[in-house]
């Protein structure tokens, strides 16, 4: 119908185009309507009948008025879109029959007009993919965006698309058209959407994951980035979502074993154009057991006081409730370590009690901690004891050779003496004790005694009286002696008894002190009789073969008190010298008594042995029973080169007696007697006693004469005698000492000092000059004036002055009357001077005592070849110096031995060198200079109880050794040479040792001296108390031992070595799990190469071995301790 209009339109411009304009007469041209197949002319009018035209539909689109989708902006800003259009399809739609009004909407679907669609219902809401679309008959419309719609969230920002319905156009003849109404819509961005998250897993694992997996935008194409909203503890989201959380984090370790923990952590999730959404990520925790932590604890305080605390209160466990249980690793003396980790720390114990007051120890423990599932550490609990004075403790101990603090003595008649040990220790092992008698207290029979408290006080003394290390292990390390000098408590009757009750009194370096008492108890006797024994003499023997005959006479009839001669009579002195039992006959009027003694093979007719006769062998018909006699040979003294009297009595009554002297050295003489081609001198005299012998003016020292005398008896038998006479000259000007038994002195033609140190025998002086001599009376205490001596001075029946000193010791003035004698003619306890500026010898088997000051710048020498050679050092001792020396000859039986343990021999400078005994248990020694062992037999230095004090030099380099037989004190020098040394007793001290030429260090005790092997020494040092070794120990090789006897070899015994930090040294550790010896080593060590061995008897020894071998800070042969 359009086309038909429009030829019809087209025809009526042919018309007028084709007519005269005059007459309005058509032409004759012919126009043709295509659309009916119609040829007409313009002359021809044409009528045009045809049905009504159907209308024309024009497609619509919304235009101008945009549809828009709703949405958000940046930041989630909301944008409202515009989602609606209303327009009209019939306004473009035409009706040529009738026009454009005549037009109504008869139907509309979905969909383009030359497809298919969902048909609507005209005036009512037609869904389409995006919207909705209402279309009224009148053409008027309305489109309503759908913003809810999928389709319609779909669209991106920006993106148009089309939504297409089409509708059909009626005209009122019911003729129809269709056309499309196309709706263009853009869209609008869509917020993204984040949906809540969970995972789950366990403490310690690492979890990981996207939270973008359920998140996401509606919007087609949308970009997402992810962001986490505040820090959560071990959680990383990525901006694409994925995530990783470390579930080791300590946020976390809280947590029990089991126990459940949701970490949530919060995120955003935002598109291109900057909206987001947020949502969170939960992660379900499940706990596992961590171990527990243990931190070292400290704590300090005071020894002997109770120390507390908890080694709980710095450490725990991260995981919430655990339960935790203590456990203490190892014991540590005092210490206790609870379960709840609460301790208590005795300080008191045994094991700290050698601390000295302030001085620091650490005392370590180790614990563990275990929690509930088994999970446990380990730390340590030091603790800083900080030392305290303890007091020192004197006691008696009982075992081992027990101490005693009381003895029970009988008067005898003489002085009496007795000993004992106390022990005395300190628990703080830097402490020293200083020890004495402090009181005494007599008690029981106390009439007659006479003396005071002064006088009692001073017979008790111990030793030594300071610088006693007191080490709590040791034992019997105070020793006490009592002795009464002079008196002898004559007093006390049978049944009566006296008790001095002591108290000595120890005191440490600190103040602190104890004291024990030591109780001497004197029982009283009948009175024993000094005098009752008038003479012992020995007779003559043969050479290797004849025993010895001992005559001894009585001042009257007497009979024996024993069984076994041995019991009763002791000799010494000789190698093999011994008593014949069964020997002994009295004569007839029982006066006299001979016995046989053996001095065995090798001794000749001179030998000198010392005999002892008990108290008690014999008694008279009264009841007196003799005191101890003994006697040891003649002993004369006098001056060399001029005549000394040979203290020979006579044997006979008168008779004549034929004397001969043997053994005489060359250039001596025998007064009055003929020198025979043996070389022996002869002589025959009835005045026997008067006989004298000479040596030359040089000689000093002492010699054995053996003196034979025969005579014929009133019954015409001969009688014999043979007696070893030791003669001693000392050199012009020097003094005169008496020994302390029976002596004979002979005094010079010019100025003589005899002295005379408690105790002596009876002795007598020859050629005493009254006004010019002089007598020492030293260590008498009851002599300290004139008027003294006058008090206790009588005279003999033959006139001559006696002046008795005590029971058994007297001298007698041969030729000089009391009367005489004056004050000048005494000193007291004067020091005498002795200089010898040459040789001084003390020949084989001979004695020679000395004391005071000796000023030796020569040779003295003892030259014993197998009998007693003694060099006797009487009251108060002797100071040794001028630089010279002292040789013993290589044999045991070379004595240097005091009158008693208090005589001291103080060596300045001299060098004692050789072998034999220096003390033989009656000598205090104090070596300034040098003693060397040099023989092939022992040098044995024998104090008895005292301490040797030694700030010189000890040297052993003869095969022998030097043998130390008590403690020393020793701030000098201990040189093992190529000789052993063997110290028995404890070594105190900052004095310092050396080991070399393959030679061997022993100490028996506890020891402070350094120690340093010399280079190549291949030595030895022996600890007997490896434990209460304190020194130090340097220059140990591979050639070295270290002999540690109190540390038992096994397959337990462990050696360690750790080096100290300051690279000086270390400690060296050996234990045999029971002992544990700590030895502190100087110089570089391998820890590996200290090895063990056993010593053969049992013992550990350990040696160096390492594989390559250093040695630093050492000298050749030196000590370089600072």
């Amino acid at each position: 119908m359009t086309a038909l209009n429009n030829e019809i339109a087209q025809f009526q411009a042919f018309i007028v185009a084709n007519s005269n304009a005059n007459t309005g007469q058509a032409g004759q041209a012919e126009f043709t309507f295509t659309s009916i197949n119609l040829k007409v002319s313009a002359i021809e009018q044409v009528f045009v009948a045809c049905d009504p035209g159907s209308p024309v539909g024009v497609n619509d689109t919304n235009g101008t008025d945009e549809v828009r989708e709703a949405g958000v902006g940046p930041g989630n800003t909301p944008v409202a879109g515009d989602p609606t259009a209303i327009g009209n399809v019939l306004s473009n739609d035409t009706d040529a029959d009738d026009g454009q009004a005549s037009l109504v909407v008869s139907a509309v679907r979905t969909g383009t007009e030359s497809g298919s669609g969902n048909a609507g219902t005209v005036g009512s809401a037609l869904v389409g993919t995006y919207g909705s679309l209402i279309l009224h008959a009148d053409g008027t419309y309305t489109y309503t965006l759908d913003n809810t719609d999928a389709d319609t969230n779909a669209l991106a920002q920006g993106v148009t698309v089309t939504e297409v319905f089409t509708y059909t156009v009626r005209d009122p003849h019911g003729l129809t058209d269709t056309a499309q109404l196309t709706i263009t819509l853009t869209g609008t961005n869509d917020a993204p959407t984040a949906v809540a998250d969970t995972n789950a897993g366990l403490e310690d694992s690492t979890i990981t994951g996207s939270v973008a997996a359920n998140d996401g935008d509606v919007d087609d194409g949308a970009l997402l980035t992810y962001a986490q909203v505040g820090s959560v503890a071990g959680l990383t989201i990525n901006a694409d979502g994925s995530y990783s959380f470390d579930a080791s984090n300590a946020a976390y370790q809280h947590l029990a074993e089991g126990a459940t923990l949701p970490v949530v952590a919060s995120y955003t999730v935002t598109d291109e154009h900057g909206a987001s959404a947020s949502s969170t990520l939960t992660i379900t925790l499940t706990g596992t057991n961590d171990a527990p932590t243990a931190v070292a604890d400290t704590n300090a305080g005071l020894e002997d006081s109770t120390i507390t605390g908890s080694v709980a209160a710095n450490d725990g466990d991260v995981d919430d409730g655990a339960l935790l249980t203590y456990a203490q690793v190892g014991s540590v003396a005092g210490l206790t370590i609870n379960a709840d980790g609460s301790y208590s720390f005795d300080a008191s114990n045994a094991a700290y009690q050698h601390l000295a007051e302030g001085a620091t120890l650490p005392v370590v423990a180790s614990y563990t901690v275990t929690d509930e599932h088994g999970a446990s550490a380990s730390s340590t609990l030091t603790i800083t004891l900080t030392g305290t004075n303890d007091a020192p403790d004197v006691h008696v101990v009982a075992t081992g050779t027990p101490d005693t603090a009381s003895t029970t003595l009988t008067e005898t008649n003489a002085g009496l003496t007795a000993n004992g040990t106390l022990t005395v220790t300190d628990a703080d092992l830097a402490d020293t004790v200083n020890s004495s008698v402090t009181t005494v207290v007599a008690s029981g029979t106390t009439a007659g005694l006479g003396l005071t408290n002064a006088q009692l006080l001073a017979m008790l003394a111990v030793a030594p009286t300071s610088g006693l290390a007191a080490n709590p292990t040791d034992t019997h390390n105070l020793n006490w002696t009592f002795n009464s000098g002079t008196q002898a408590f004559d007093y006390l009757a049978a049944g009566q008894s006296l008790t001095l009750t002591y108290t000595v009194q120890s005191t440490d370096n600190h103040g602190a002190s104890d004291t024990q008492t030591v109780t001497i108890t004197v029982n009283g006797t009948d009175d024993v009789s000094s005098t009752l024994i008038s003479s012992v003499v020995d007779g003559r023997q043969g050479n290797n073969a004849t025993p010895s005959t001992v005559t001894i006479t009585f001042t009257s009839a007497v009979n024996t008190n024993f069984v076994n001669l041995s019991d009763v009579m002791h000799v010494s002195g000789l190698p093999n010298v011994s008593v014949i039992d069964g020997s002994g006959t009295f004569n007839a009027a029982h006066t006299q008594y001979t016995f046989q003694v053996d001095k065995g093979a090798g001794s000749n007719n001179g030998s000198s042995y010392t005999l002892t006769i008990d108290s008690g062998a014999f008694s008279d018909s009264a009841g007196h029973t003799n005191a101890v006699k003994t006697t040891s040979g003649l002993k004369p003294a006098g001056t060399a080169g001029e005549p000394i009297n040979l203290a020979l009595t006579d044997p006979s009554d008168g008779a004549l007696v034929t004397v001969t002297v043997k053994d005489v050295p060359s250039g001596w003489t025998i007064d009055g007697a003929t020198q025979n081609a043996d070389g022996s001198w002869t002589v025959q005299t009835n005045a026997v006693h008067e006989l004298t012998v000479t040596t030359p003016a040089s000689f000093a020292g002492a010699v054995v004469l053996d003196v034979s005398m025969t005579w014929t008896n009133a019954d015409g038998t001969t009688g014999s005698v043979s007696i070893a006479d030791n003669v001693e000259a000392y050199a012009p000007g020097s003094p005169i000492f008496a020994w302390s038994g029976d002596d004979v002195l002979t005094g010079s033609s010019g100025n003589d000092l005899f002295v005379f140190s408690q105790p002596i025998g009876n002795d007598t002086v020859h050629s005493f000059d009254a006004a010019a001599d002089q007598i020492d009376l030293v260590g008498y205490s009851g002599f300290q004036s004139f008027a003294d001596v006058q008090a206790h001075t009588a005279d003999d029946a033959n006139g001559n002055a006696v002046i008795t000193l005590g029971d058994g010791q007297s001298i007698t003035m041969d030729g000089v009357h009391s009367s005489a004698l004056g004050a000048g003619n005494f000193a007291f306890d004067q020091t005498p001077v002795v200089n010898n500026t040459g040789t001084m010898t003390i020949g084989d088997g001979a004695l020679l005592p000395l004391s005071g000051t000796v000023n030796n710048s020569g040779l003295i020498s003892l030259n014993s070849t197998g009998s007693e050679t003694l060099l006797q050092v009487i009251q108060h001792g002797v100071t040794l110096q001028g630089g010279g020396q002292v040789v013993l000859s290589d044999s045991g039986f070379n004595i240097i031995s005091g009158t008693g343990p208090g005589v001291t021999l103080t060596n300045v400078d001299n060098t004692i060198s050789g072998a034999g005994q220096l003390g033989d248990g009656m000598l205090s020694l104090d070596n300034r200079g040098t003693i060397i062992a040099s023989g092939t037999n022992a040098l044995v230095i024998d104090t008895g109880g005292s301490v040797v004090a030694n700030s010189g030099m000890l040297e052993a380099t003869g095969s022998g050794g030097l043998v130390v037989a008590g403690g020393l004190a020793n701030s000098g020098m201990l040189w093992a040479n190529g000789g052993n040394i063997a110290v028995q007793g404890e070594v105190t001290g900052e004095g310092d040792a050396t080991i070399g030429n393959l030679s061997k260090l022993e100490f028996g005790g506890a020891s402070s001296t350094d120690v340093t092997f010399a280079q190549d020494a291949a030595g030895t040092l022996e600890l007997d108390d490896s434990f209460d070794y304190r020194g130090r120990i340097g220059g140990i090789t591979n050639d070295d031992k270290l002999d540690l006897n109190d540390i038992s070899f096994g397959a337990g015994t462990t050696v360690s070595y750790q080096a100290s930090q300051d690279g000086s040294g270390g400690t060296l550790t050996v234990s045999d799990g029971a002992h544990n010896a700590m030895l502190h080593l100087l110089g570089a060590y391998d820890a590996n190469g200290f090895k063990l061995a056993d010593d053969g008897e049992g013992h550990t020894v350990v040696t160096y071995n390492p594989a390559d071998f250093t040695l630093t800070g050492i000298g050749s042969g030196t000590s370089e301790f600072a």
